[in-house]
């Protein structure tokens, strides 16, 4: 019986497009057979046995359609593509290049080698065949989107970004462009642009969570911590298994402080999947804001057990080691965190402040400069260039950073600027432009940049932390105390804190109140309570904000005077400057009291816990930065009765000796 090619042809493309494969495979086998040279059969015959799963079976075929037909470039390209089905990476390659030799103007031919290129890591090359593509046909989608998939692999964000929106002018519906636009802006740090980005893939897909993941991405690049929250909440309705943005909800929350909430989310994730050691760490360090040392260390021991190249962990635990007193073992849990990811920016951060707790001023102050990769950012970069050192600034806006403390603490340096002639303007938080205002009269103190032209020429920026690795490493040689003072007007207003025949003593138990910044910093007022009972002492309470109700807690609290609710009012520490001329000594907590004790030289007893901040150093009792603070360190961590009892002998001392 004679074979109807044509006939038997058609039924089996129509099986093929009804997904019948097997039934359709089985007819183009016939065929193949009867037509060993109808390359169209042999074509079809391999795409379905691709379809249906059998690659090694299309490769047999293609191998014979392409002996057949050595001359046609399709038959290269359904080799190539049964090559790369099976990972055959080099030889598809070759037969991909091979059909664009026999047909120059075949794009398909250009943008299959382009793919492979890419998946063998020549980006370089992939980009020059899509751009080969796109010669050909300037609005060829795919070719678009493969390009700026290699552009980005090379590190050309900003090329990538021309490609993609290019792509979402063509196809503005298209959420998946958008995607990747917003994905490519963050990448940039242009967060403004990333979120309305995402916001465009919400509106076009608002039951998808990836607009809500980036969207959260942009706004907590912005410190917009509570939207940032939301939109993380919002990506997790749409797919609850997303790992990635419970880990970043997590963040959030714990900056936010919300630790039992962020608490609620850890437990939630290691219900899901019981062996994660980031969601481990991440309940570690939820444990450690709340002072429960041991569960934390269990926790972040088991992380490091379920993943021991999870850096981050060793980071978690290096922290845990300062709060439980072992300073000699934070280096090498650190070493270890580094040697596992060398760019872990906390890790990055504690070896640097490892460094300048011991004096390796050098070292500290250039890893120093990894601070602005930890979150929350202790600065948000100015939009005009940024000061390397080596150039003469026309203006120089040195930009103060983090706490109040570390403000007080690099604000001296800016007068080795004014005495080289630079044209210097400190930029500090406006609470604190008042009591910085008399600095350095060569050096403008400004609350904000709206007296600055921005766009002037010569203009530059430094954050104020990195001037000791541009000036000088080393602080005994930074300009010396004092380098603030009080106006006669402030002084006079609180000269009735004093009493002549008392030693008056000023009092600060409680820092930031920050569960992120504050874990085993402050002090219960309690803990003054011997000093209360010394004859011939005042005691006067500077403790401003937080911690102030814990007066109504403590039975000597008719003994401490207060210096009303208006204090400090009008600016940062105006009217504690004053204040300070009229005590005899301040004894405190680790606070920004301390570093204002410090500049202005003021004699002040500090309080420290165990394993204090890198700037007062992990043994003496005297600071580098500031000679006029002696140094009590607790000897058992969380105890500070020991502490206190050596601060009260130590005034009883000078008491008896005034």
């Amino acid at each position: 019986m004679t074979l109807d090619v044509r006939a038997e042809f058609n039924r089996a493309a129509d099986l093929h497009r009804k997904g019948k494969l097997d039934k359709a495979i089985s007819i183009y086998r016939r065929l193949v057979k009867a037509q060993p040279s109808a390359f169209e059969i042999a074509r079809l015959l391999v795409l379905a046995y691709l379809q249906g799963g059998h690659a090694k079976e299309a490769l047999v075929a293609a191998r014979r359609a392409h002996e057949r037909n050595p001359t046609n470039p399709h038959a290269h390209l359904l080799l190539g593509a049964c090559l790369q089905a099976v990972q055959d990476l080099e030889p598809a390659l070759a037969a991909f290049e091979a059909a664009a030799r026999l047909a120059p103007q075949l794009t398909e031919a250009h943008f299959l080698a382009g793919g492979v290129l890419g998946a063998l890591g020549r980006q370089a090359e992939a980009v020059a065949r899509f751009d080969q593509v796109l010669a050909l046909d300037r609005r060829s989608t795919e070719a678009l989107a493969n390009r700026s998939t290699a552009l980005l692999q090379l590190g050309r964000p900003e090329d990538a970004l021309n490609d993609i929106e290019a792509l979402t002018a063509l196809h503005p519906g298209e959420a998946r462009y958008w995607i990747a636009k917003a994905t490519t802006l963050l990448e940039l740090d242009r967060t403004a642009a990333a979120a309305a980005a995402a916001d465009q893939v919400i509106r076009l897909s608002p039951k998808s969570s990836e607009g809500y993941a980036l969207k959260g991405r942009s706004l907590m690049s912005r410190g917009r911590l509570e939207e940032a929250r939301d939109s993380f909440y919002a990506a997790l309705e749409h797919n609850a298994t997303d790992a990635i943005v419970r880990d970043e909800l997590i963040v959030v929350l714990r900056l936010l402080e919300d630790f039992p909430a962020a608490l609620a989310q850890c437990d939630l994730a290691l219900a899901a999947t019981p062996a994660s050691a980031r969601f481990r760490q991440h309940r570690a360090e939820v444990r450690r804001a709340g002072e429960d040392f041991a569960g934390a260390m269990a926790d972040v021991e088991g992380a490091i057990a379920a993943d021991p190249q999870l850096a981050s962990a060793y980071v978690t635990r290096a922290r845990l080691l300062g709060d439980l007193g072992r300073s000699e073992e934070i280096r090498p849990a650190l070493e270890l965190a580094l040697q596992r990811d060398p760019q872990e920016p906390n890790g990055r951060f504690l070896t640097a402040a490892d460094d300048l707790a011991h004096g390796r001023w050098t070292d500290g102050w250039t890893a120093y400069e990894s601070r602005e990769h930890t979150l929350p950012p202790p600065f948000r970069p100015l939009a005009f260039t940024r000061w390397d050192g080596r150039e003469r600034p026309e203006m120089l806006v040195v930009l103060g950073e983090q706490g109040i403390g570390d403000e007080l603490l690099f604000s001296r340096l800016v007068r080795l600027l004014a005495d080289d002639d630079i044209r210097t303007v400190l930029l500090t938080r406006p609470g604190l432009v008042p009591l910085l205002q008399n600095l350095d009269a060569r050096v403008s103190i400004i609350g904000d940049l709206s007296e600055i032209d921005t766009m002037r020429p010569g203009l530059r920026w430094i954050a104020a932390g990195s001037l000791p690795l541009l000036l000088q490493p080393d602080p005994e040689r930074w300009p010396e105390p004092p380098y603030i003072t009080a106006s006669p007007d402030r002084i006079a207003k609180w000269s009735w804190v004093r009493d002549e025949s008392l030693f008056t003593i000023g009092i600060n138990w409680q820092g930031n109140p920050s569960r992120n910044v504050d874990v085993g910093r402050s002090i219960p007022l309690a803990e003054f309570a011997p000093l209360a009972k010394l004859p011939g002492v005042r005691l006067v309470s500077l403790q401003h904000g937080a911690g102030r109700d814990q007066l109504q807690q403590v039975p000597f609290a008719d003994s401490v005077v207060q210096l009303g609710h208006d204090f400090n009012a009008d600016g940062i520490f105006t009217d504690t400057v004053g204040v300070l001329h009229h005590l005899d000594l301040v004894i405190s907590s680790d606070t920004a009291l301390t570093h204002l004790c410090g500049v202005r030289a003021h004699p002040a007893f500090v309080a420290l816990r165990a394993v204090p901040d890198w700037r007062w150093g992990y043994e003496g009792d005297r600071s580098v930065f500031f000679p006029s603070l002696r140094l009590f360190r607790q000897v058992e961590p969380g105890n500070w009765g020991g502490v206190f009892h050596a601060i009260t002998e130590a005034v009883r001392s000078m008491t008896r000796g005034a």
